[in-house]
């Protein structure tokens, strides 16, 4: 049986181009550790190379984002064309199941691991059902990824990744994992093994990439009694890490010492907002803005690059807070983010139900402006074009050479930690990219305004494809979520840092 894995992607920018970061979706590995040991299986990663259309698999496995479904459904109806079998995956489609059912011969609605092997058991035996929705398996059963078919051919930097949770215990209301999905973390010597015994690495750059790796959590500080018994076990690796966790791990000392300790030279948070009324509008308890300057110099002082996200177009945001956002990032020390977007109402979140609830929602909105780059929505504060007029201008000069230069600079010095300076300097693509959005001069970044790419408008247009609008109607979000949702309190904003 010949199984291709797909993970598909479309640029913010709206034209052809890739992105061979250092992170680099490792769903494709994962789901190939789920296939019979027997199967011929091809990986394809869209952000490092082209899918080749003139090939036959007898099953094609596509994970995807909300914002690629449109390019992804016409993937996948050219391959149905050639006698293909198709099968999604993700949280698209486990939303819009009856939406992915027009376009794929099934969808996997829930994790993979118990729902993959039955789905190609009933495929072999000429059974295949619509929906894979079996509950998720015990996190000790999570497989080691197939490390042996990642190309680090196809990208300098990149680097493997392994997960040792999924979820997260917050409940942050533009979240699609709030009030979808329970945090649980694997046995730690299950994560020991794979990092020490299995794992490949990328040894293209001898001493920035080699014996370096990320972890893929959502949020690997979810639980910190784990982590740090994971930091322990680490420690004896002598590897060099990095991960995505949230506020409230940063503020304990002791803690982010021993991560830096243990390897770790990377961490990302979603700091999201520098405004108050935008933290509590996001019903975003843990980050204490008041505590930013704190916490940023404790990371970079025990060898960790401290990367965070600031979103644009949140319901707090005013004009003069955003206006004041470079002034209050060189009060941080001229800190730069290494994500700047717009706060995108997906449509299995609370915030959507709160957007549509209240007739906020823009019309014209499809699947593809459901990127985080462009507006879907009317905040209360600002009007759609000040939003946009705000993005790229912090776009622009956050991501100016001449930021990047002082952001690099004065951090270069705080650490003599090993590969502590290789992360510093490789952390100046990533603040550079603020600007990649911005490529594409014809883009309104408007829903409804902006065409989608010219190859995936023109297949529509041969196969009789029509995009998905993402009305209203569109939201079925977990009462569990929506219960989460705080009122906005009426009010002057005020920025704090």
């Amino acid at each position: 049986m010949r199984i291709a894995i797909i993970s598909t992607y479309t640029h913010p920018s709206r034209l052809l181009r890739k992105e061979r970061s250092i992170m680099q979706s490792s769903v494709p590995e994962l789901l190939a550790a789920l296939c019979p040991p027997d199967a011929e299986i091809e990986l394809y990663n869209e952000k490092e190379t082209d899918i080749p259309l003139d090939r036959h698999w007898d099953l094609v496995f596509f994970s995807y984002l909300h914002a690629y479904y449109e390019h992804t459904k016409v993937l996948s109806t050219l391959f149905r064309r050639q006698g293909m079998t198709t099968v999604a995956g993700g949280r698209h489609a486990s939303h819009f199941r009856a939406d992915a059912l027009q376009y794929f011969d099934a969808v996997v609605a829930e994790d993979p691991e118990a729902n993959l092997p039955a789905l190609i058991a009933d495929f072999q035996r000429g059974e295949l059902q619509p929906v894979y929705a079996l509950p998720p398996v015990p996190p000790e059963q999570i497989p080691t990824y197939r490390y042996d078919l990642v190309d680090y051919r196809n990208n300098l930097v990149r680097l493997p990744g392994i997960e040792a949770s999924r979820g997260c215990p917050f409940s942050c209301n533009f979240c699609v994992l709030t009030g979808h999905e329970q945090y649980r973390y694997r046995p730690i010597d299950h994560v020991i093994r794979d990092i020490r015994d299995r794992m490949i690495f990328n040894q293209r750059i001898p001493g920035v990439t080699n014996n370096v790796f990320s972890f893929l959590d959502n949020n690997l500080g979810g639980s910190p009694r784990y982590l740090r018994e994971l930091c322990e076990a680490l420690m004896p690796l002598k590897k060099i890490w990095g991960c995505a966790l949230t506020f409230n791990v940063l503020r304990d000392p002791e803690l982010v010492r021993l991560m830096g300790r243990a390897g770790c030279r990377y961490v990302y948070t979603g700091l999201e907002s520098l405004n108050p009324e935008s933290i509590s509008s996001m019903n975003k308890g843990q980050n204490k803005l008041s505590e930013v300057r704190e916490v940023i110099q404790r990371a970079f002082a025990s060898g960790i690059v401290l990367s965070f996200g600031l979103l644009v177009g949140a319901d707090g945001d005013t004009n003069d807070y955003l206006e004041r956002v470079p002034e209050y990032l060189h009060d941080l020390g001229d800190h730069c983010p290494t994500f700047l977007g717009i706060v995108c109402p997906y449509p299995e979140t609370p915030f959507f139900a709160q957007v549509a609830a209240e007739g906020r929602l823009l019309p014209g909105v499809i699947s593809r402006d459901l990127d985080g780059y462009t507006l879907c929505h009317r905040p209360p504060r600002l009007h759609p074009s000040e939003v946009i007029d705000h993005f790229q201008r912090l776009s622009r000069a956050l991501g100016s050479l001449h930021n990047v230069g002082r952001h690099v600079w004065n951090r270069l010095m705080t650490s003599d930690l090993p590969r502590y300076k290789a992360c510093v300097v490789m952390s100046a693509p990533e603040v550079m990219s603020l600007r990649a959005p911005l490529a594409n001069r014809s883009r309104s970044y408007l829903a409804g305004r902006d065409p989608i790419e010219a190859w995936d408008a023109e297949k529509m247009r041969e196969l009789g494809l029509e995009p998905q609008r993402i009305e209203a109607s569109s939201c079925r979000a977990d009462p569990r979520g929506l219960a989460r949702i705080r009122p906005r309190r009426p009010g002057r904003s005020s920025a704090a840092a």
